[in-house]
């Protein structure tokens, strides 16, 4: 028997194994949360693109991700209630967290139970990958459809740490998307997901030694970058103006704090595997940096600030460098609803609201 008969043999039981395994995947997808068997299947299949960029399916749904009639993820919008948007990326929209557990639904059922109301609703327009340069670009239309009273603004700053994509739009990357996606190899992302984090660490350290070994690292990012964040963050906050809607700034939270603990390295080299040509103490200057621009540009224009930054850190909060654990994300809550209540911003001492009238709002949901 030739070898070449040998390896033809080998290679086509392989290939059966692979598409044997790929339809069991498809299947088991299919029974546990009603994918489609043929098209594409991931967090990619809830997003479309329109004139501004990215935007959510209405009604789509990937695994716990659930997005309302308007593209949100959540509940239906309540014309009977004040509503409070929470602006953002991947934080916002919700990682790691169980299902209803991300910060903007906490949120809601947090300020409704002191309140001892069902008054507010709080809207989850953020979308993982949302930097603040592409929701400017949607910005009115976001307040045209939610007609909210507050904008939490939450900003996710690592779109501004790499000097080639400082604020860059992922509309793109959802066009760009392969109309055949491997439900296998999600699984198998999955099973990796669950490694030691020692065998994770030698993996990224590896990919890391190769991206950087023949070229220039880079110990600072340039304040160009910094300017345009302060650029995008003001054209959301102008809009917000134009529209009469309320906003507060939050300043950025990380696993690490103002400093990064031993045990927490091999989490800022997981983080530095997707920029790997940033040094490691850069990373933290950089959130410094942007972190300063939200609190400078708070006190200048006199918005309300919660400095979120500054008393959420900690393994225990965090999955990863910024992405909340479910108990994080009760904590980023709390934060917010604390600051919110002790000031001026909700007016709670004026209770609940009786009828949809008494909201300021027609009772199709239009401003009066």
């Amino acid at each position: 028997m030739s070898k070449i008969y040998l390896l033809f043999r080998a290679a086509t039981c392989l290939l059966v194994a692979l598409c044997v395994m790929e339809i069991c995947a498809r299947l088991d997808d299919t029974l546990t949360d009603r994918a489609p068997l043929i098209g594409p299947y991931g967090y990619s299949a809830m997003l479309t693109y329109d004139e501004f960029g990215v935007v959510g399916k209405p009604y789509a749904h990937y695994r716990k991700w659930k997005l309302n009639g308007q593209g949100y993820r959540g509940p239906d919008i309540r014309w009977d209630r004040e509503r409070i948007i929470c602006i953002g990326a991947s934080e916002t929209f919700g990682f790691a967290e169980s299902e209803g557990m991300e910060y903007p639904r906490q949120l809601e059922r947090e300020l409704n139970k002191r309140t001892g109301s069902e008054r507010f609703q709080v809207v989850n327009v953020g979308y993982a990958g949302q930097s603040l340069r592409s929701y400017s670009r949607r910005a009115g239309k976001v307040d045209a459809i939610t007609q909210p009273r507050l904008a939490l603004i939450y900003p996710s700053l690592a779109y501004y740490f790499d000097d080639s994509s400082a604020g860059a739009d992922p509309v793109d990357w959802v066009k760009d998307q392969p109309g055949f996606e491997s439900h296998l190899r999600t699984k198998v992302f999955d099973l990796l997901a669950t490694l030691p984090e020692w065998m994770e660490t030698l993996r990224f350290e590896f990919h890391i030694w190769k991206a950087t070994r023949h070229t220039k690292t880079i110990q600072r990012v340039p304040e160009l970058n910094v300017v345009r964040f302060h650029q995008d963050l003001n054209k959301v906050l102008d809009q917000l103006q134009r529209d009469h809607v309320q906003p507060v700034l939050i300043t950025h939270a990380t696993r690490f704090g103002q400093r990064v603990l031993p045990e927490d390295r091999p989490t800022l080299i997981a983080w530095r595997r997707f920029l790997p040509t940033l040094e490691e103490p850069a990373f933290l200057d950089i959130e410094n940096r942007l972190n300063n621009v939200i609190r400078s540009e708070a006190a200048s224009r006199n918005i309300l600030l919660i400095d979120a930054s500054d008393r959420l850190s900690g393994r225990a909060n965090f999955v990863d460098f910024g992405h909340f654990t479910n108990r994080g994300a009760t904590a980023m809550s709390k934060i917010i609803a604390n600051r919110l209540l002790t000031s001026n911003d909700l007016n709670v001492s004026s209770g609940a609201p009786d009828n949809v009238a008494a909201l300021g709002y027609s009772k199709n949901g239009v401003l009066r």
